[in-house]
């Protein structure tokens, strides 16, 4: 297991008078200079406030948002300051875990600063990052920002490893102006959720993308790509986080909708030798290696549910950093469930 210490030595730098989150360590994200992505940062906001690190979270939650007409406009990559690369768009799992830390913060720490900024980010997040006709997250604000074909296309795209049902429960209980509205979210996220399930009973699997099918009015997942390849109708690096989400969802609400979801998810990893890194929703593995993204999230799961494979899920994770293969993502996974777990 890793420790807060060890992550944050590892992940976390100084730069001018803040900090960042360098996800890139290795260099093997792409692009090559790649240094930090928005959804990183929102973990590393997640983590510092569960350990009641208050300075992490003064300098990565307190800066100053330079178009507060949207969702903080996190930067999606950044590389160095003049590569073409850098992005400007948001992803709504970032935005999510930072208006999460935020009032998290505010709760703890019984500073109304980052109360208000939470609530002003799940405004920004509600207008920009939820689509009205579903009460569904999309997958960034700038789905907004298309025209034409595009538009429609991502107006309509949804990621299940978003349906952060934690967050939307604290989003209603802080943001009072829209107290109903993140209820009705939580609804609709656990209706897309049991319409997946019944989809592939026998895995329990989720598509990385969905897209809402007008004419059946419901979620389907994608045919093909729609954002990152052609695979995005498969179980890969981003649904890979959704039996962690929705377990630690289950362990603080007990929740009984989503029990036959976690079982069913449950019963599929602990039939499977290998953990692969990524699935087709019918369970036939389309990787031959593991990685610690989908471990994590599995281990998370096993422990909520009472699995007998915990300790060989813990050391194929083990395994994997010894043989130096652990990423940002797998092991923040790791750190943050396990946090999360033990608050609860």
């Amino acid at each position: 297991m890793i420790t807060y210490e060890d992550w944050r030595q590892r992940y976390v730098r100084p730069y001018e008078a803040g900090l960042y989150v360098a996800y890139n360590v290795d260099g093997d994200m792409a692009p090559e200079d790649a240094v930090t992505v928005s959804e990183a940062s929102g973990y590393c906001r997640a983590a510092g406030t569960k350990l009641f690190n208050q300075i992490i979270l003064c300098v990565l939650l307190l800066q100053p948002c330079s178009t507060p007409s949207q969702v903080l406009r996190n930067k999606k990559i950044f590389t160095n300051p003049d590569s073409m690369n850098n992005g400007c768009g948001s992803a709504t799992d970032g935005d999510l875990d930072a208006a999460y830390a935020l009032l998290l913060a505010g709760q703890k720490w019984h500073d109304p600063l980052y109360t208000k900024r939470g609530v002003k980010l799940c405004a920004a997040i509600w207008k920009w990052s939820i689509t009205a006709d579903t009460c569904i997250t999309n997958l960034g604000d700038w789905c907004k920002d298309k025209e034409g074909e595009e538009a429609d296309k991502f107006y309509w795209a949804s990621r299940p490893s978003d349906y952060m049902l934690t967050h939307f429960q604290l989003f209603s209980e802080v943001d009072t102006h829209r107290s109903q509205q993140w209820s009705s979210v939580i609804e609709a996220s656990v209706k897309v959720l049991q319409q997946q399930l019944a989809l592939h009973p026998e895995t329990g699997l989720l598509a990385d993308f969905l897209v809402y099918n007008k004419s059946e009015k419901r979620y389907k997942p994608s045919k093909g790509k729609i954002l990152e390849r052609d695979s995005d109708g498969d179980f890969g690096y981003n649904a890979c986080r959704v039996p962690w989400r929705l377990a630690v969802w289950y362990k603080q609400t007990h929740d009984q909708r989503l029990l036959p979801l976690l079982q069913a998810q449950q019963l599929f990893f602990e039939s499977q030798d290998l953990i692969s890194a990524g699935y087709h929703l019918d369970g036939k593995p389309s990787e031959t290696y593991t990685n610690i993204c989908f471990l994590a999230p599995v281990l998370c799961l096993f422990k909520v549910m009472g699995s007998k494979r915990i300790q060989h899920i813990e050391k194929e994770i083990q395994r994997e950093r010894t043989a130096g293969r652990a990423t940002y993502f797998g092991e923040s996974m790791e750190l943050i469930g396990e946090l999360q777990l033990q608050q609860l």
